[in-house]
């Protein structure tokens, strides 16, 4: 008789997998995805369901965005969601505020730019310069860095990568300038205080727009449309720029989230306003547009709620909170202009 013998399992350890750790940008790229794509559904089921349909990063998408669709598809997302490339969460990069005080400058923020944006994963590109600096030098230099700005933009189509949105921050004159001679660029962040002249603002640019396409015959052109953003630090402000006739913005950077040497003003938490806020204004814009078909009063159909940036001390450490909050994204500076690998974001 064969003894009885119990067959000995040896345990298989799983394959080690390389950490991203190491690398800041690639860990705030898979953090933020990874979290806005999980977070997303357990705060949406749990307090408000349901949730918008989702599409999720690669890293989960058969799990996840098989049973549903695209976010882009969704009515949870603003009409200028169609000019922002792919789906959530959204990576706006701002320029530092010395980006044009020499070409040296220049060179670093373009090439810090092109390597970011080598594989689609910045949405929105806003030129942010210093004002308290005039001169004809660096207005000049301004204009070089939004010209080779508009030839990467140009590039990334051309190869077939996932195009980025060019806007100026704060300065609607060299955005006329460029539209006039054919520079590509999308439009203007208007500050928080100019927000009530958008709608002037964005007649004035697509003006110039119409102007260009009938002299150039710009096929290209002739699909655009101006993209207005602005800022805001407060729901009450949100919801002044929203109710904006006949259009508010197109997105929202919203803050302060965190400490952050943009703002040297805010010391302490109690000053900020949190990484909560970004969702917060979301969910009360989202129930506005769906109280209210008219917001016009002369039968013309409300504009959806414009894209929400969280902005203020954004790195690889706190990505995921505003997003998990309820924001559509973030914007940063530092975190991808002083990277080592921009390319990772």
């Amino acid at each position: 008789m064969v003894p009885y013998t119990r067959e000995r399992r040896t345990h298989r350890p799983t394959p080690y997998q390389p950490s991203a750790s190491s690398n800041p940008m690639i860990q705030l790229h898979r953090t933020l995805t990874t979290f806005f794509a999980l977070s997303r559904i357990v705060v949406e089921v749990v307090c408000f369901a349901p949730p918008p349909p989702l599409q999720s990063p690669l890293t989960v998408r058969d799990k996840i965005a098989r049973s549903t669709s695209s976010r882009c598809q969704s009515n949870h997302l603003s009409m200028s969601t169609d000019k922002l490339c792919g789906d959530p969460p959204f990576l706006a990069v701002l320029t530092e505020p010395n980006a044009c005080v020499s070409v040296d400058r220049i060179d670093e923020t373009v090439t810090t730019i092109e390597r970011a944006t080598i594989d689609g994963g910045v949405t929105l590109v806003v030129v942010r310069i210093n004002n308290d600096v005039d001169g004809d030098e660096t207005s000049e230099n301004k204009w070089n860095l939004l010209k080779r700005l508009s030839e990467l933009k140009q590039q990334r189509l051309a190869e077939g990568n996932r195009d980025f949105l060019l806007v100026v921050n704060n300065d609607v004159e060299l955005v006329l300038r460029a539209i006039s001679n054919n520079i590509d660029v999308d439009g203007v962040h208007v500050k928080e205080y100019n927000a009530h002249l958008i709608p002037d603002i964005r007649q004035k640019l697509q003006d110039a727009l119409e102007d260009t396409i009938a002299s150039t015959s710009n096929e290209i052109k002739q699909q655009q449309n101006i993209i207005i953003g602005t800022s805001c630090h407060s729901i009450q402000s949100a919801l002044d720029s929203y109710n904006l006739t006949p259009r508010g913005p197109d997105y929202l950077f919203v803050g302060t989230c965190y400490l952050t040497q943009s703002h040297p003003e805010k010391t302490s938490l109690d000053q900020l306003e949190g990484p909560t806020l970004p969702g917060s204004i979301r969910e009360i814009l989202y129930q506005s547009f769906n109280n209210d078909d008219d917001r016009s009063g002369n039968g013309e159909s409300k504009f959806k709620p414009p894209v929400i940036f969280a902005i203020g001390g954004i790195d690889e450490q706190n990505c995921y909170e505003p997003v998990k909050y309820g924001a559509d994204g973030v914007a940063t500076i530092r975190t991808v202009m002083q990277a080592n690998d921009p390319r990772g974001a």
